[in-house]
C-alpha cells in the first residue's frame, strides 16, 4: 500500500517505452483521471507516440471496460489539445490499421490466441465459451482479430498493457496469471515482471503490487513503511470539559484525515465505563507527516482550546504486529500513493483542474476549476468546480441563473433567507436569476459540482460579502 515513499530506483529490464505503456495502462484501469493527465504528459515528453497510446487505450476496453477506456481517451484528447495550444508537436507514430477484411475473424482471433498461449484453442472455448458463445465470439473477433490486427503495438507490448491493467485491478488474479503466461510467450522476461511490480506500487498501491508479486512467485513486500509512525495517545479529560473536548477532538480528527495526505488515521475512542479516559490511535505515513501535522491550523486550534481540559497525557509509540488487519480497519491505507505528489484525492470522474486563483478573493479556502466545454457556437459554459474541506464561496448571484450538478463528495447550498441544504452526488440545484446564494464543501469533505451558466450571453455574477463563520457552522 501507498502509505510510504518508495525509494527511487532505476529500472533496467524495462526500457522507458515499456515503463510508459505500463504506467498508462495501470492508471487507466484504476480510473484515476487526474493522475492519468499527469502520466500522459510525462509519457508524451518521454517519446511515446500518439497512436501507440491510442492503441493501448482502445485495447483496454476489453479488460477494464468501455467507461474507463473512453474516459482515458477523453483525457488524452484534452492533453493533446492543451499541448498543441502551447506549441508542442507530438509525434503521431505508425498509422493505425482501420480495416480487417478477413472472411473469418473468429478463426483469425483463435489463431492469434493459440500463438499467445502456445496451446491449441478449441471452438468454442471450453467453459465460458460453451456457456456463452457470444462472449467467446466477441473475445476472438473483436479483441484478438480486430484490435490485435493493428501492428502499431507488438504482441509483447499488448501483453504488457494487459498485464499492467489487470495488476491494477483487484479480483482478477486468474486472468492476470493467464496473461503473465502469454506475456512470457511473447518475450516478456521475469526481470521485467519484477520491475513491473514497482510501477504498480508507485501508481496504484503496494497492495496491488503484492498481488502481482504473488502471481509471479516473488516475495510480497511489507505494506507499511519502516518510517511510519503509529502511536496511541492516552488522555484523561477533566469531567466538566468532556463534551466540549469531544466536539473539538472530533472536528480536528476529521479535518486532519480529510485534508492532510500524510495523516493515515486519527481514530479517537473513549472508555465506556470511564468516558473521560480517551484513547486516540494515530497513524502517520512518516515522521515528516507527523511534524507537518503539528504545524497545521486545525492541530494548533485543538491544542490551544483543549489545554485547560486535559488532566494527563501519555504518548505511547507502537510497532505493528498484523499489517493485514490494519489494512482492513483503516481502508484509507489502500488509496494513499507511494509518492504522494498529488494532495487532492480522487473525487469524481471529472478532472479537478487548476487552482481557482482568478476568483480566490471570493472564496474562503482553496477551490479548483476545470472548464469542460469550449464550443463557441453552442455557447454553454460548463465547468467542474472542486472545493477543499471547509471551502465555500461568498454570497453572490447570477443575472441569468445557474444550474449545479453534484458529482463528488458532500457540499452545502443556501439561498438568502432559506435553510441550508446538504447536497450529495446526483443532486441538482436550480438557481434562478438574481437569487442570492452560496455553496461549498462541508467541513469534513471534499466537494465537486458541475456549474452550468444559464443565458450566458447576458449572465453576470454579482459578488457579495463572505459567508460568516456562524452561518457556515450552522449549515454544517
Amino acid at each position: 500500500m501507498n502509505a510510504q515513499t518508495i525509494e527511487k530506483v532505476t529500472l533496467k529490464a524495462l526500457d522507458s517505452h515499456q515503463q510508459n505503456l505500463a504506467a498508462i495502462s495501470a492508471v487507466t484501469a484504476s480510473g484515476n483521471t487526474e493522475e492519468l493527465k499527469i502520466v500522459f504528459n510525462a509519457c508524451l515528453d518521454g517519446g511515446l507516440a500518439i497512436n501507440e497510446i491510442k492503441e493501448a487505450l482502445v485495447q483496454l476496453y476489453a479488460y477494464c471496460g468501455f467507461p474507463r477506456s473512453l474516459n482515458a481517451l477523453g483525457v488524452f484528447k484534452t492533453v493533446l489539445d492543451e499541448r498543441a495550444t502551447k506549441g508542442i508537436k507530438d509525434k503521431e507514430g505508425k498509422a493505425i490499421v482501420v480495416e480487417n477484411t478477413t472472411s473469418d475473424k473468429y478463426e483469425q482471433g483463435r489463431k492469434v490466441l493459440e500463438r499467445l498461449t502456445q496451446t491449441p484453442q478449441k471452438k468454442p472455448a471450453p467453459g465460458f465459451g460453451e456457456f456463452a458463445p457470444r462472449a467467446d465470439s466477441f473475445l476472438k473477433e473483436h479483441l484478438f482479430a480486430d484490435i490485435f490486427g493493428s501492428d502499431v503495438l507488438s504482441y509483447s507490448q499488448r501483453e504488457l498493457v494487459t498485464i499492467s491493467a489487470l495488476a491494477a485491478m483487484p479480483g482478477v488474479e486468474p486472468q492476470l496469471k493467464a496473461h503473465i503466461g502469454m506475456g512470457k510467450n511473447t518475450g516478456i522476461t521475469d526481470d521485467q515482471l519484477k520491475e513491473l511490480t514497482l510501477i504498480i506500487d508507485q501508481y496504484i498501491s503496494r497492495v496491488q503490487g503484492n498481488v502481482l508479486r504473488k502471481c509471479i512467485g516473488e516475495k510480497e513486500q511489507p505494506l507499511l513503511a519502516n518510517g511510519m509512525m503509529v502511536r496511541i495517545s492516552e488522555i484523561e479529560i477533566i469531567p466538566e470539559f468532556l463534551e466540549q473536548y469531544r466536539t473539538i477532538l472530533k472536528e480536528e480528527a476529521a479535518a486532519s484525515v480529510n485534508i492532510e495526505p500524510g495523516v493515515v488515521a486519527i481514530f479517537p475512542m473513549f472508555q465506556r465505563e470511564a468516558p473521560n479516559q480517551v484513547r486516540i490511535v494515530e497513524i502517520y505515513a512518516e515522521k515528516s507527516a507527523y511534524e507537518h501535522h503539528l504545524a497545521t491550523p486545525q492541530f494548533k486550534k485543538y491544542k490551544e482550546t483543549t489545554l485547560k481540559m486535559v488532566k494527563s497525557l501519555k504518548l505511547v509509540d507502537m510497532d505493528v504486529l498484523d499489517t493485514q488487519t490494519m489494512v482492513a480497519i483503516f481502508g484509507k491505507l489502500k488509496n494513499i500513493k507511494m509518492e504522494n505528489k498529488n494532495k487532492i484525492p480522487f473525487i469524481s470522474e471529472f478532472p479537478t483542474g487548476n487552482e481557482n486563483t482568478d476568483f480566490a478573493r471570493y472564496f474562503i479556502g482553496k477551490s479548483y476549476v476545470a472548464p469542460l466545454t469550449s464550443h463557441k457556437e453552442l455557447n454553454v459554459p460548463i465547468a467542474n468546480v472542486t472545493f477543499e474541506p471547509g471551502c465555500r464561496n461568498n454570497w453572490h448571484s447570477h443575472s441569468g441563473g445557474q444550474i449545479l450538478i453534484v458529482v463528488g463528495g458532500e457540499g452545502l447550498y443556501q439561498e438568502r433567507g432559506k435553510k441550508p441544504r446538504h447536497i450529495r452526488v446526483g443532486d441538482i440545484v436550480e438557481i434562478g436569476p438574481n437569487v442570492e446564494h452560496w455553496h461549498g464543501a462541508t467541513a469534513n469533505s471534499w466537494f465537486s459540482h458541475l456549474a452550468i451558466m444559464c443565458n450566458p450571453q447576458a449572465n453576470e455574477n454579482k459578488w457579495l460579502e463572505p459567508v460568516s463563520e456562524d452561518v457556515y457552522k450552522e449549515a454544517n
